[in-house]
């Protein structure tokens, strides 16, 4: 098969986050964060009850880290700043040794010649402002605009490529109806909506923020997208599945590109009595500030049916092939698994197809509005033998998902650079340690680095900017 040449100047990288990775996690005058508190009291949720201490402890070992992303022929680096290192309660003063390590980590990134994209929230909230009712609270959107001016003023004049917040939807959906994630309600759809205007609300601000500090940038956002088929071609499970596409999917992304959310949605939540007050006002906020690019994370399609019977939310946490992920909001839709799928341990369906259309579905939203696919990646359970990683499966998935790029660029969607998901085995929410993610194998027990084969194939790509 011919080369598949990508555009010049195509970013080929890796992503990860700070609470996955760095550790340290009380160490220089850092605060906690919510998933610090969450892990704490609840490690009944997560895989072995791992927590993010250590992480992979990039805190201390960043200097390899940089050289080891050097090595794999990256030149983009997507990552996020902790909030809570920056300004352990949320606000007020600045924790200068937290903000000196970013100084530190984007100058020896740019020397390597690193492109950072920095996310500026990655799901870790200080834990104080959870306390004080987190993004239902019409301050934390306040509070937010001003950390993120902060980290304009203090690091603008070395990053260029911004995101205000990483999967917003997944911080309301798991958050407040599936229960899965900090703050760990359940069922609480009002909450839920609230919650995600005040992430939206945070993007806006800190978005026209990012124009007023630093003229000429204009900050982006990361969504969480997928492909959501009708589970059979019945008219019901067609409107199933046009429902949960526009609570997933168009809540969020009419919502930033357009500046006003989805009228069926909205007058679905309406008639339920759901709908937040100042929603008119969000909106104009959202139509205020510039979106420099939309960031899509893209992992698996789902099936949606409309014979929900019953509400259950379970995600696998363990990768037995006996624990199915449940998704079923009663009366609504319920995600039911493809029988002709191609399926992770777990249950993660591999569908390359549904990242084209969802590239060329945000080309045609808004024609010209540059994209990065900020997240794609395959979770495994690994071994090292004898200093290496046949992970010859994750290379088949990043291949696949490169050509779905690729097509989506032959086709006219302005996608700018892939950031593979992750540049090493990290801390994986609710997976814990098992679920590795990495170009890089992390031994758990020293922390030590090793390059899998997918690593090797990554650079040759991107040294070729062809696969």
């Amino acid at each position: 098969m011919a080369k598949l040449s990508f555009p010049e100047g195509f970013i080929w990288g890796s992503a990860t986050s700070a609470l996955q990775i760095e550790g340290a996690t009380a160490e220089d005058g850092r605060g906690p964060s919510v998933w610090d508190e969450f892990c704490r009291s609840h490690p009944e949720k997560i895989y072995e009850g791992a927590s993010p201490e250590p992480a992979c402890g990039h805190y201390r070992r960043w200097r390899e880290d940089v050289a080891l992303i050097r090595e794999l022929g990256h030149n983009g680096y997507r990552l996020s700043i902790s909030w809570p290192r920056l300004f352990p309660g949320g606000s007020a003063r600045l924790n200068e040794p937290g903000a000196a390590f970013y100084d530190r980590l984007f100058d020896a990134l740019l020397a390597a010649g690193i492109e950072p994209n920095v996310t500026l929230y990655h799901w870790d909230l200080p834990q104080e402002l959870g306390e004080k009712g987190g993004w239902e609270n019409p301050d934390t959107p306040l509070r937010f605009a001003d950390y993120a001016s902060a980290c304009f003023r203090r690091y603008g004049d070395r990053v260029k490529l911004w995101s205000t917040l990483n999967e917003p939807a997944w911080t309301a959906l798991n958050g407040y109806v599936t229960g899965l994630h900090p703050p760990c309600r359940l069922r609480d759809y009002s909450g839920a909506l609230r919650a995600a205007q005040g992430l939206l609300r945070g993007h806006a601000l800190a978005g026209a923020a990012c124009a007023r500090e630093l003229p000429g940038v204009k900050a982006g956002i990361v969504l969480n997208m997928s492909r959501i088929h009708p589970a059979t071609p019945s008219a019901d499970d067609a409107a199933a599945a046009a429902l949960a596409d526009g609570m997933i999917n168009r809540w969020f992304s009419d919502g930033v590109i357009k500046g006003r959310f989805p009228e069926d949605i909205r007058n679905y939540y309406a008639k339920a009595g759901l709908l937040p007050e100042g929603l008119e006002e969000t909106e104009a906020l959202l139509r205020a500030a510039p979106l420099g690019f939309l960031g899509v994370n893209y992992y698996y399609p789902h099936y949606a049916s409309a014979d929900a019977k019953d509400t259950n939310f379970h995600l696998n946490i363990s990768g037995r092939a006996d624990e199915d992920c449940q998704f079923s909001v009663k009366g609504l839709f319920r995600f039911v698994k493809n029988p002709r799928g191609r399926f992770t341990r777990w249950g993660w369906e591999i569908d390359p197809e549904g990242l084209h259309d969802l590239l060329l579905r945000v080309h045609e939203t808004s024609p010209g509005l540059p994209i990065y696919v900020t997240e794609n990646g395959l979770g495994r359970v690994e071994e090292l033998a004898g200093g290496i990683v046949d992970d010859q499966e994750r290379i088949d998935f990043v291949r696949e998902h490169l050509r779905s790029v690729h097509r989506a660029i032959a086709a006219g969607a302005d996608v700018r650079g892939y950031y593979m998901w992750s540049l090493m085995d990290n801390f994986s929410w609710i997976n814990g340690y098992k679920k590795r993610y990495g170009f890089l194998y992390v031994d758990r027990a020293t922390l030590d680095r090793h390059k899998k084969q997918s690593a090797l194939w990554f650079r040759e790509a991107a040294l070729a900017n062809a696969i």
